[in-house]
């Protein structure tokens, strides 16, 4: 199926068996092709090749809890390491932060716009300077980034998770946590998962791999 995009360009929309994509998809990946044509479908960067620039995500990523495998966990703990290290965040405290927001997906996007592994929303990722959220290592060194910020501006773990949460003024007017079911929720979720990375992810682990 074509059609004429805003600028007179072509839009090529992919389909799902026999019903187009739009009825049917959960995610659709919006890209520019190498032409300058643009590609609408359910399939991520890998799928589609590196000649398409990824643009959106639309309708947002579901969370749907599950067990993760052990390669998809640590898949990035190079990339966090390193981050972490470079902006002096503790590894575990990234990761478990990286966990709770986008369950490891990097093509993750709230329904909020907030995108990529750590859910950077746009404004805040061009303030950090990551030119493309749903390139890993660039959305993990802005969020990393935006967390040392935070650990700058805040006395303790609790408030520095709340306001990458709920944003700084938020904290700053309630004078801690707000008294917001999903920040309160998310604090206690990242400290849970903070300790569990703290037994699991060391250098020494990742160095023998």
């Amino acid at each position: 199926m074509k059609r004429m995009g805003a600028w007179g360009l072509p839009v090529l929309v992919a389909l799902l068996g026999s019903t187009a994509l739009s009825a049917t998809a959960g995610t659709i990946y919006k890209y520019r092709g190498a032409n300058g044509e643009i590609l609408y479908t359910d399939q991520p960067q890998e799928r589609v090749g590196v000649r398409y620039t990824l643009l959106s995500v639309r309708k947002g990523w579901s969370y749907t809890p599950h067990a993760l495998a052990a390669d998809e966990r640590d898949r990035y703990d190079a990339l966090i390491v390193g981050a972490a290290h470079h902006f002096q965040v503790e590894p575990a405290l990234v990761k478990a932060v990286i966990h709770a927001e986008s369950l490891f997906n990097r093509y993750a996007v709230s329904r909020v716009g907030a995108q990529g592994l750590m859910q950077l929303m746009p404004e805040t990722a061009r303030h950090l300077s990551v030119d493309n959220p749903f390139d890993a290592a660039a959305n993990i060194h802005g969020g990393t980034r935006f967390l040392a910020y935070l650990q700058n501006k805040f006395n303790n773990l609790d408030e520095v998770l709340a306001a990458y949460n709920a944003g700084e003024g938020n904290v700053r007017r309630y004078g801690g946590i707000p008294p917001f079911p999903e920040t309160r929720a998310y604090v206690k979720k990242v400290k849970e998962l903070r300790l569990r990375y703290q037994l699991l992810m060391t250098d020494e682990t990742l160095a023998s791999r």
